[in-house]
């Protein structure tokens, strides 16, 4: 492609026309043919010539006929103007879970057809480019990396357009960390092409992982009653943050667009202020009730573990909605499936307070080596649970945070 477009356009008997503009394929084929050029004439015009009616491809584009003669091309939805939609453009590298950009288009000549074969994103093709071809002879390296044409698939939406190097129902089965990976390295009309094609528990899961800026611009940037959707699954203290974070009134308006309950749940982390084991905690944990036995815990276990982030600590409440003893699923495991969960479960609770500093917490967990701890209100009242994830969020500096493994999380 940078070899064609440096090329001048001349009739027949050598009338120099003017200078290719673009070249156009359609995107049916898997290896497309060219269609047509685009040239910007002499005088100034933009003229679209399909490619039948070049003759011979030189140093110069030479036309089997004057362009009185050439009969205009007809442009079709389907086209692609190689210059102005794919060089440039960002392609999505699955592999190396990077985002690359095309260099250059691979065109090759075959049974008298040129067919597009397909992107480089190599180092060579900047230099090509560049008329600096020559230095890969004075010792510099400058590899050919190539894409095949087959392998790209276009994200198409009403702002951009995005090339990936495989098809887009692959994306979706990367691991929600590499595709936020992906997501931050991308202008913000492409990351929203990505969460737009994925499902609402799929966009969820990336966008926990995605940087808090760039949580709040997709969010602001998203249809409203999608954000809320996505907003729905998300775990609840990633859903609070994002939305501590967004401007009062948009914060607000998804609010009222989500779910009845979830939106209760937010609404409450929401008062406790940031920083605090309540600005932190989440409202997903599993409870009994202490008149259970072992084996009614099991037998409830499977409903429990759908709704909560961490089903290894169980908490056990009195009848009265008190915390009054903490077990494992190990202790469940290990007990008679007869005893009453309040024979074995532990009384002496580590907790913090709604109103305990993070920091604080942070220190608790790690004294005590634990999972997650409990955190309440009015010495008993059992508000939500600090991850040992959230608490490594705490301590870390904020570009360690998302290389740390989530232990938790669906």
């Amino acid at each position: 492609m940078s070899e064609f477009i440096k090329k001048t356009i001349v009739s027949p008997d050598g009338e120099k026309l003017g200078k290719l503009k673009d070249l156009l394929v359609s995107s049916d084929n898997s290896y497309p043919i060219l269609k047509a050029l685009s040239m910007d004439t002499t005088d100034k015009t933009t003229v679209t010539i399909p490619w039948r009616y070049v003759k011979e491809v030189s140093k110069e584009l030479i036309l089997k006929k004057s362009l009185s003669e050439v009969k205009e091309y007809d442009v079709k939805k389907q086209d692609i103007y190689l210059l102005e939609e794919v060089l440039d453009r960002q392609v999505v590298d699955i592999e190396g879970k990077k985002v690359r950009r095309v260099n250059d288009i691979k065109i090759s000549a075959k049974n008298g057809h040129y067919h597009i074969i397909g992107v480089d994103i190599g180092f060579s093709s900047i230099l090509r480019r560049l008329s600096l071809g020559r230095l890969t002879k004075l010792g510099i390296s400058a590899s050919e990396d190539l894409i095949s044409w087959k392998d790209i698939d276009t994200l198409k939406s009403d702002y951009a357009q995005l090339k990936l190097k495989v098809p887009k129902q692959k994306i979706k089965k990367l691991h929600p960390a590499d595709m936020a990976e992906i997501v931050d390295q991308l202008g913000l009309n492409e990351s929203l092409t990505i969460l737009n094609s994925l499902d609402d528990e799929s966009a969820a899961d990336t966008l926990e992982e995605v940087s808090p800026e760039r949580q709040v611009s997709l969010l602001e940037g998203m249809e409203s009653q999608r954000a809320a959707e996505i907003l729905d699954e998300m775990s609840p203290d990633d859903a609070a943050d994002v939305l501590a974070d967004l401007p009062e009134k948009k914060a607000e308006e998804l609010l009222d667009l989500m779910e009845v309950e979830e939106a209760k749940d937010l609404r409450e982390l929401l008062e406790y202020p940031e920083n605090t084991a309540g600005g932190i905690m989440t409202t997903e944990f599993a409870t009994v009730n202490q008149d259970l036995t072992a084996e009614q815990v099991m037998d409830s276990l499977r409903d429990i573990a759908k709704g909560v982030e961490t089903i290894y600590y169980i908490y056990v409440l009195s009848k009265n909605g008190d915390l009054v003893g903490v077990t494992s699923l190990r202790d469940i495991l290990l007990a008679d499936p007869q005893s009453n969960i309040s024979d074995f479960m532990h009384t002496h609770i580590i907790k913090a307070d709604v109103l305990s500093d993070q920091h604080d917490v942070a220190q608790q967990i790690a004294k005590y080596n634990l999972i997650a701890l409990p955190v309440v209100e009015n010495e008993t009242k059992l508000k939500g649970i600090i991850t040992v994830d959230d608490a490594i969020d705490i301590v870390l500096p904020t570009a360690w945070k998302k290389r740390v493994p989530r232990m938790f999380g669906r």
